[in-house]
């Protein structure tokens, strides 16, 4: 279970509790007797509510940011890794011609667009060695990134 899991099941059971507590199935209006739980259970889910929101905008950021350390361990069988020179991961293959392939389209995909035609795309493998250049030649000194 992660972070976001255990929110949204927070959010359902405050929903619960919400819905008992009210006087009609909109949940718009409290009971009678049960006024300041309505009113406290109202709040908690625009909390929650709030902070599902934050967790999503967190996960995905995170997402954008994993290291090579953590692709491997997500994605044990990857052996060919195509990312750009701004440091951006696009694909994962385990065959080196694939990786290739996906290299060339997206560096096609770079040269038709004006902010990015000088953006770079390389292919790599799991040590991190630079193994091919997008321009169809082979990269003649190998680099390596962190």
């Amino acid at each position: 279970m992660n972070k976001l899991e255990l929110l949204s099941e927070m959010y359902e059971m405050t929903e619960h509790n919400l819905f008992c507590y009210s006087e009609n199935s909109l949940m718009t209006k409290p009971k009678n007797k049960f006024i300041k739980e309505w009113n406290r259970e109202k709040e908690k889910l625009e909390l929650l509510k709030e902070m599902i929101e934050e967790e999503k905008q967190t996960m995905k950021a995170k997402n954008i940011n994993f290291t090579q350390k953590h692709r491997l361990k997500m994605y044990p069988n990857t052996i060919y890794y195509v990312r750009n020179s701004n440091g951006r991961f696009l694909a994962y293959s385990i065959e080196l011609e694939e990786a290739k392939r996906y290299a060339e389209e997206y560096k096609t995909e770079y040269m038709k667009d004006k902010l990015n035609n000088k953006v770079g795309v390389y292919v790599f493998d799991k040590e991190g060695k630079n193994l091919y250049v997008a321009k169809g030649t082979k990269k003649e000194e190998i680099e390596e990134f962190e």
